[in-house]
Formats: structure tokens, C-alpha cells, sequence
């Protein structure tokens, strides 16, 4: 029967350290995998962010096109200010709901 010494599992210890050294660091290191989970959460959060902003500017934008010269509609501005002044004509009439 032969001798077991340390010399000959030196290598295969230095090896088996070494792959559990890589196998960690793929998994916690920082472009590892839980990196990249970290990575893609934020980068769903950053689009569903910018299609809200979007959907706000776009909003904002119709609202500001609606008070152009060219597209005023000038019955709804009389409406809007009469009301924001509580103030009517006195041929207005008046439905209560």
C-alpha cells in the first residue's frame, strides 16, 4: 500500500481552492450573478420611471397645444374662467345636478 503525503494533495487542494474561489466570486463578486439581478431590478424601474414621465410630458403637452392661438377653442375659456371666477351672465341658466 502507498503513502499518502501531503505533497500529493497539495495540487488538488490548490485546485479545489481556486475553482471555489471563481465559483464565489461569479456569484457574489461584483459582475456576479446577483449583481446582475441588482442590475436588471434597476433597470425596469429606470423604464418604467421614464414611460411614466413620458406618459406626464405627453399629458402636459396636449395641455399646453390646447392654449396655442391656433387650436384655442374660446367657448371652453370663457367656461373655465367663469367658473375659476365664480361669475355668470345673467342670461346664463343653471343646472344643478
Amino acid at each position: 500500500m502507498k503513502s499518502f503525503s501531503l505533497r500529493y494533495w497539495m495540487i488538488p487542494i490548490i485546485c479545489l481552492i481556486i475553482t471555489f474561489y471563481f465559483i464565489y466570486h461569479s456569484i457574489q463578486g461584483n459582475r456576479g450573478i446577483r449583481r446582475m439581478d441588482q442590475l436588471t431590478a434597476e433597470i425596469q424601474l429606470a423604464q418604467t420611471i421614464a414611460r411614466d414621465t413620458k406618459k406626464q410630458r405627453t399629458l402636459l403637452q396636449t395641455k399646453v397645444n390646447a392654449l396655442s392661438p391656433h387650436h384655442l377653442d374660446l367657448d371652453q375659456l370663457e367656461e373655465s374662467a367663469m367658473r375659476i371666477l365664480n361669475m355668470g351672465n345673467k342670461e346664463d341658466r343653471v343646472i344643478f345636478n
